[in-house]
């Protein structure tokens, strides 16, 4: 085989990989955005309120740090590591939360590393009970969607929300989301996005 060729099938090679390997960019601007940060959350939404019960127990025996491990919706996980004595006056639990593989539509995986805050109250936005979520930290995202989602967000949404599969869910949204594509800003902005998977780009 001459060195000619050698190189050629290389490069036939490496464009195949290229070709196969990564997905689109994340699509839908502002909604997009707050769409990627909605699914982060929904892992913590889930086992939040499994979470303050092991927080009460915690609390009760004297321990001063928890770690809980929670199964995103279609794979991976994400483990969430709680010092107990960072406990808010109104009850918010302060994580910092690894995301491992985490799937919550089957398409895309997040991974990283996410400080989070989150309680339940009572929220005139919803006049119901609702779940409220803050997070800051750097997300990628790989599968259909290969991006990344950078926030400093509160969310804030009905707890049914963290549930659902498909359809919209109405969700209040403030801080910023930044993606390959730009910057996103939210002041108390509410949305109805999509709960299914997330909008690629065009």
């Amino acid at each position: 085989m001459t060195r000619f060729t050698r190189l050629t099938m290389l490069s036939a090679m490496a464009a195949g990989l290229v070709a196969c390997g990564g997905g689109a960019k994340l699509g839908g601007g502002k909604d997009g955005a707050a769409q990627a940060s909605y699914q982060a959350s929904k892992p913590m939404g889930r086992f939040g309120q499994t979470s303050q019960q092991l927080v009460e127990k915690a609390l009760a025996s004297g321990a001063a740090t928890l770690a809980l491990t929670a199964d995103c919706s279609k794979s991976g996980k994400v483990s969430l590591k709680l010092d107990v004595d960072s406990v808010g006056q109104n009850g918010a639990l302060n994580y910092d939360v690894t995301y491992d593989d985490c799937s919550e539509d089957g398409k895309n995986e997040y991974n990283g590393t996410v400080a989070t805050s989150l309680r339940f109250a009572f929220d005139e936005s919803f006049s119901s009970f609702s779940f409220i979520t803050t997070m800051k930290g750097k997300l990628t995202i790989e599968g259909e969607i290969s991006d990344f989602v950078d926030m400093d967000t509160k969310l804030t949404m009905d707890v049914s929300a963290t549930s659902a599969t498909a359809g919209n869910v109405k969700m209040v949204i403030d801080g910023t989301v930044k993606t390959s594509t730009g910057t996103y800003t939210y002041a108390n902005q509410t949305l109805d996005i999509g709960a299914g998977v997330l909008p690629p780009g065009a």
